[in-house]
């Protein structure tokens, strides 16, 4: 059975070549529809119904924000597309919703279509993701919140609420200020990536810390990090000094 889908992008090139490569490594796709901005983006959305939407961030009379915003309610997966910078990228990542930058990369959007047809039929509160993408956007670099989803959840936390990640084999162990662990399916590498801009700094092979939660460093071979939920970290030795770095820039 084929995916009905919808192309929303003002890019006459970026909607051509999301056809040809759709066409070609997604035959389960069939795009029953285009639009080049919000105004016809709702129009269309709301006249075939599709399961799935390739969005555009950015168009001439809105962002792909305000026409969600547009329409009753999103029943159906929505993949952006954008040129964004790294800062941008970073807020897309923080916010757990599905995207791919331009140029697109034919296996990305095999591995995205794949994904958004997997959870098509599970029932997901969007909203909250397109919620904090949008402010994420507006603040970047700064950046406020991250979306921590598990197996079961989904957890809205703020950046600087994040006490400490700790490595569980595939998994990551989120511990922050106001909320029992969270154990999210990311390796604590990714969240190394995603989080060392915002003052994040991996001490440990299995601990990523945040800087600003740091009470006392207790030297050593490698030494002792005491955080302000009173918890003693070790300091592994070959991250001694990177860390201390990390802490004097701080300051």
């Amino acid at each position: 059975m084929k995916i009905k889908t919808v192309i929303i992008d003002d890019e006459l090139n970026a909607r051509k070549a999301l056809l040809n490569m759709l066409d070609f490594y997604c035959p389960e796709i069939e795009v029953v529809g285009e639009s080049i901005d919000v105004a016809g983006g709702v129009h269309l959305i709301e006249s075939v119904q599709p399961k799935l939407v390739f969005l555009d961030i950015k168009m001439p009379d809105g962002t792909g924000f305000d026409l969600l915003r547009k329409l009753p309610k999103v029943d159906f997966r929505v993949i952006f597309v954008t040129a964004y910078d790294q800062f941008a990228l970073n807020a897309i990542k923080m916010s757990a919703v599905d995207y791919l930058l331009k140029p697109l990369n034919p296996h990305e959007l095999k591995a995205a279509v794949n994904k958004a047809v997997a959870l098509m039929d599970k029932n997901m509160k969007l909203t909250d993701h397109f919620n904090v993408l949008e402010e994420n956007l507006a603040d970047a670099p700064q950046m406020k919140k991250i979306i921590l989803n598990t197996s079961n959840s989904m957890h809205v936390v703020r950046i600087e609420n994040i006490i400490r990640c700790e490595a569980d084999e595939n998994y990551t162990k989120i511990l922050t200020s106001d909320q029992q662990p969270i154990l999210v399916s990311k390796t604590l590498k990714e969240f190394d990536e995603l989080l060392s801009p915002y003052g994040f700094c991996r001490i440990h092979q299995s601990h990523l810390i945040n800087l600003n939660q740091v009470i006392t460093y207790e030297k050593g071979m490698g030494g002792m990090v005491l955080l302000k939920n009173k918890e003693r970290i070790p300091v592994s030795g070959r991250r001694k000094d990177f860390f201390i770095k990390a802490l004097e820039q701080l300051t």
